[in-house]
């Protein structure tokens, strides 16, 4: 049976939360791949390379980088069910509507927040936009200028 991909996250100890077009959400151990196959051992000996998996095109599979992948269906059979994640993007809207409106209050232009953080307008504009997410750091600049910062807080239910 084919599912396609669409979503994945890179969770800690090698998990990844991967969500199908079923609706579906499993989650993925690669342990057992990083041990008996030498390529995924990389994923352990390459800081970071873990956490760039992304979705393969047409959602056909995960991929790191041109020697390391794994097929959707191989993931889709041999993954745990689990729940799905909170509603990330109600979650994401209302950080981007946040931004948006602490910016507009300061008066400043996307161009002069620029300036200020030192983060390239067209980025500014496209995490406005939602089009992309912006690494944390990156996202924290952004903010400084603004007298912002971000907290953690309990996910009120």
């Amino acid at each position: 049976m084919f599912v396609k991909i669409t979503s994945v996250a890179a969770l800690p100890d090698y998990i990844l939360l991967v969500g199908f077009a079923t609706g579906e959400y499993k989650q993925f151990d690669l342990k057992p791949l990083i041990e008996k196959y030498a390529p995924f051992k990389s994923l352990r000996q390459v800081e970071g390379l873990y956490e760039q998996v992304k979705i393969d095109v047409g959602g056909y599979g995960l991929v790191w980088n041109d020697d390391l992948d794994i097929a959707a269906d191989g993931l889709y059979e041999k993954g745990s069910p689990c729940a799905p994640p909170s509603d990330m993007t109600a979650d994401r809207q209302k950080l981007i509507e946040e931004f948006v409106k602490a910016r507009r209050s300061a008066h400043l232009t996307q161009k002069q927040l620029e300036v200020l953080s030192g983060i390239p307008q067209p980025c500014i504009a496209r995490t406005e936009r939602g089009i992309t997410d912006p690494q944390l750091t990156t996202f924290m600049r952004m903010l400084e200028p603004l007298g912002l910062t971000l907290s953690i807080s309990d996910i009120k239910n």
